[in-house]
């Protein structure tokens, strides 16, 4: 939990997809703007997060990312000050 919201993460080869919600209802994001650091092993890469749907952003592949890998994702909701949050995958 980072700046009163939920992050859920979800990390694929071709796609990380990050959900926010606000006290368990989907958060608007239209406008929110943000970014990724992926770090796997001594790799690291950046992508950028796009407003997709109501409730999330998508930033698009192909990432090296599994388990071990740590992602730190910026996001800035409009109207906010950035939310900084990080995961570390299993």
């Amino acid at each position: 939990e980072a700046a009163d919201k939920d992050w859920e993460l979800v990390a694929k080869p071709e796609r990380v997809v990050l959900h926010v919600r606000d006290h368990g209802k989907p958060a608007k994001v239209a406008g929110a703007t943000g970014k990724l650091v992926i770090l796997t092993g001594k790799e690291k890469s950046e992508a950028v997060l796009k407003a997709v749907g109501d409730d999330r952003l998508e930033a698009e592949g192909p990432f090296k990312i599994g388990a071990g890998s740590k992602v730190v994702a910026t996001v800035t909701l409009p109207g906010k000050a950035p939310a900084n949050v990080r995961f570390s995958l299993k």
